[in-house]
C-alpha cells in the first residue's frame, strides 16, 4: 500500500565573500598544476572529499599536500577554506599566508581576541571590506574590539550612526545596548534596548531584553518577553522554563562574547541555501570565541544537515558532524532541551532509534506534561519499523493531549492507526483513523489511508470513492492519493475512469513500483494486454518490496507464462 508522506563549494564560498578568489604564497607562487605525484593525489582526494561535503577529510588531504609542496597557492587557498569549514587549526596556520582575504583577516582577529590582544584584533577587523556581509558585521566587530581595550564610549560612538542604516539598524542598536549594559551605563542601555526591541523577535533578542528587564525589577515584563518568544517560535516552548529560571543572568559580559554574538547575528541573517557555507563559517567563528554559545550550536547543527533546504538529503558524515556540534551542550544550559531534541532527531536519522528515544525519555521525565515528546518517540520508533514499541508512546501522547482531544492531535491517532494496521489489528486501526478524521475532516492523508484500506478489503467502496475523491480535490498533485482513487475505480469496474486517473498518478510518481503496477492492472482490465505487461515489467524494474514483487511476478506468470 502506498501512503502519502507527511510534510566544488569552497571556491563558491571564496568568491562570495573574499576579496581575492585566488591566493598567492609569500614567495609569489601562482596557482598552477600541483607538483609531485603524491601532492597531486592528495590534492585530488581533497577535492573529492570537498565535493562529498566532508571538509574534515578535505582539510587532512590538503595538509598532506602542503607538506610536499608548501608554497603552492592552490593548496594554501583550498586548505584554508576546507579548514575553516572543518573548524581545523590549519585555518589559522594558513591565514597569514593569504592576503586580501576577509575570512583570513577574521580568523587572525579572532585568534588575537582569544589571546587577549584586542588592539591587534581591531587592526585586523579594520582591514575588512565595506561591501557584502563583511560590511554589515565590520562595525560590530570593531566596536567590541574597542570594548576589549576599555573604550566602551568610543565603541558606542562608532555604532550609533548606523542605527538607521541598511535594515540592520536594530542589530547595531542591540549591540550598543549590550555594550552600554556591560559598562553599567544604564541610561544609554535602556534607550538602546528600546530601539532594538523594534526588530523581529529572535531567541537572542528575547533573552537579552528579558535579562535587562529582570535585572531592573521588571520581572513580569521579562516573563512576558519570553512567553512572546515561545508563541512566535513554538519549537522553543520546551526551553521556556529554563529560560525563565536563568532570566536574571546577563547574556553578554565580555568583548569576546560580544564578538561571538555579532557572528551569530550575521549567520542568522544568511538564510538562503546558497549562503549555507558562509553561515557555517561564521557560526564556527562564534563558537571559537564562545564555546558555550548554545544558540550557535543549534543553528550550526541545522546548517550542517541542510536545514534551510527542504530537498536536502544529508550524508551520514554530515549527520555525525551535526551530532558532534550539539554534544557539548550541558544539562544546565537553558537550551539543553531543544538541543537534546535535535540530537534525538539526528540519532534517529542515523538509524539509532533506541538511543534517540532514550534521550527523549530523559526529557519526558523533566517535562511530564508535554505531549509532543512521547509523540516524537512514537514517530521515531514507527519510522524504524518498531510499531509495537511505538504504540504505548502514542497512547501516552494522546492522553496528555487532553480530553476531548484538540484538532492538532489527529496525527497521533493517524500514526498509531498505521502501527495497529501494520501489526494486523485493523479494528483498532480503523477506530483511530475515524478519530483522526473526526478531528481533521479535510486531512487528505487520513482520507487516503482509510479510503484505500476499505478498498483493498472490499468494504464500503462507495464511501471510499467519495473520500478519495475528496482527498484528490484537496491535494490534486499527490500521486499516492490519485493512485488510491484509481484503485477504487477499478474495484467499482469504472475502468475508463480508473485508467485516466492512474495515468495521472504515474505522471506524478513515475518511478513508484506500486503505482506502475496498478496502472498495469487498469490496462489489463481494459483489455490491453500488451500495455499491462509493459507496466508490470516496469514496476518490477523499480525494486519493489518482496510482497509486491511476488504479486507482480504472479500476474505475469499467470497471464503470460513467465517473465520476458
Amino acid at each position: 500500500m502506498k501512503i502519502s508522506s507527511l510534510p566544488g563549494r569552497s571556491a563558491l564560498v571564496a568568491c562570495i565573500i573574499l576579496t581575492a578568489c585566488a591566493a598567492s604564497g609569500p614567495d609569489g607562487a601562482q596557482a598552477g598544476t600541483p607538483s609531485g605525484n603524491t601532492a597531486y593525489g592528495d590534492f585530488l582526494a581533497a577535492h573529492y572529499a570537498d565535493a562529498q561535503n566532508d571538509p574534515q577529510t578535505a582539510a587532512r588531504y590538503f595538509a598532506r599536500a602542503l607538506q610536499v609542496d608548501p608554497h603552492n597557492s592552490d593548496f594554501i587557498a583550498g586548505g584554508f577554506m576546507a579548514a575553516e569549514l572543518a573548524g581545523s587549526p590549519l585555518a589559522l596556520a594558513l591565514a597569514p599566508r593569504i592576503s586580501g582575504n576577509a575570512l583570513a583577516a577574521m580568523t587572525q582577529a579572532n585568534a588575537a581576541a582569544i589571546a587577549g590582544d584586542d588592539a591587534r584584533a581591531e587592526q585586523f577587523f579594520a582591514t575588512l571590506p565595506q561591501d557584502d556581509a563583511t560590511g554589515l558585521i565590520k562595525p560590530l566587530l570593531m566596536a567590541w574590539a574597542m570594548v576589549g581595550q576599555g573604550n566602551s564610549q568610543a565603541a558606542l560612538t562608532s555604532l550609533t550612526p548606523d542605527f538607521n542604516a541598511n535594515g540592520f539598524g536594530s542589530v547595531y542598536a542591540l549591540n550598543a545596548a549590550l555594550i552600554a549594559d556591560a559598562a553599567h551605563d544604564d541610561n544609554d542601555a535602556a534607550q538602546f534596548y528600546t530601539e532594538a526591541a523594534a526588530g523581529p523577535t529572535t531567541l537572542r533578542l528575547a533573552q537579552m531584553l528579558a535579562s535587562w528587564l529582570a535585572r531592573h525589577g521588571q520581572q513580569d515584563q521579562a516573563t512576558a518577553q519570553l512567553a512572546m518568544l515561545a508563541a512566535t517560535h513554538p519549537d522553543l516552548e520546551i526551553a521556556l522554563p529554563a529560560l525563565q529560571a536563568q532570566v536574571s543572568k546577563p547574556v553578554v559580559r565580555t568583548a569576546r562574547q560580544g564578538m561571538a554574538e555579532a557572528y551569530l547575528t550575521l549567520a542568522g541573517s544568511l538564510d538562503q541555501t546558497s549562503q549555507s557555507y558562509l553561515q557555517e563559517i561564521f557560526l564556527r567563528f562564534a563558537l571559537e570565541l564562545r564555546p558555550d554559545l548554545s544558540a550557535a550550536r543549534l543553528l550550526l547543527a541545522n546548517t550542517l544537515v541542510g536545514g534551510n533546504d527542504p530537498t536536502a538529503s544529508p550524508t551520514q558524515a554530515e549527520l555525525r558532524d551535526a551530532l558532534a556540534v550539539l554534544q557539548p551542550v550541558r544539562p544546565d544550559d537553558a537550551l539543553y532541551a531543544p538541543a537534546t531534541l535535535q540530537r534525538a532527531n539526528l540519532l534517529a536519522a542515523l538509524g539509532q532509534p533506541q538511543a534517540a528515544v532514550a534521550l527523549l525519555n530523559g526529557l519526558m521525565a523533566q517535562n511530564p506534561t508535554d505531549p509532543d515528546l512521547p509523540g516524537d518517540a512514537g514517530e521515531m520508533l514507527r519510522a524504524a519499523g518498531q510499531c509495537a514499541a511505538a504504540i504505548p508512546y502514542y497512547g501516552k501522547a494522546i492522553a496528555l493531549a487532553g480530553s476531548p482531544a484538540p484538532p492538532g492531535a489527529w496525527s497521533l491517532f493517524f500514526d498509531r492507526g498505521i502501527c495497529e494496521d501494520t501489526l494486523g489489528n485493523w479494528p483498532a486501526a480503523q477506530a483511530d483513523m475515524r478519530q483522526a478524521l473526526a478531528l481533521s475532516p479535510e486531512q487528505p492523508y487520513v482520507l487516503n489511508y482509510l479510503g484505500y484500506s476499505w478498498t483493498i478489503r472490499g468494504e464500503r467502496l462507495g464511501q471510499a470513492k467519495r473520500m478519495l475523491t475528496q482527498a484528490v480535490a484537496l491535494d490534486p498533485d499527490d500521486g499516492a492519493v490519485l493512485d488510491s482513487l484509481g484503485v477504487v475505480d477499478l474495484r467499482l469496474h469504472e475502468t475508463k475512469t480508473a485508467l485516466a486517473v492512474l495515468i495521472q498518478a504515474v505522471e506524478q510518481d513515475p518511478d513508484d513500483a506500486e503505482v506502475n503496477g496498478h496502472l498495469g492492472d487498469a490496462f489489463w482490465q481494459a483489455g490491453d494486454a500488451l500495455q499491462a505487461a509493459y507496466q508490470w515489467h516496469r514496476a518490477l524494474s523499480f525494486n519493489p518490496d518482496a510482497k509486491l514483487r511476488a504479486a507482480l511476478t504472479q500476474k505475469i506468470q499467470l497471464h503470460f507464462g513467465g517473465l520476458h
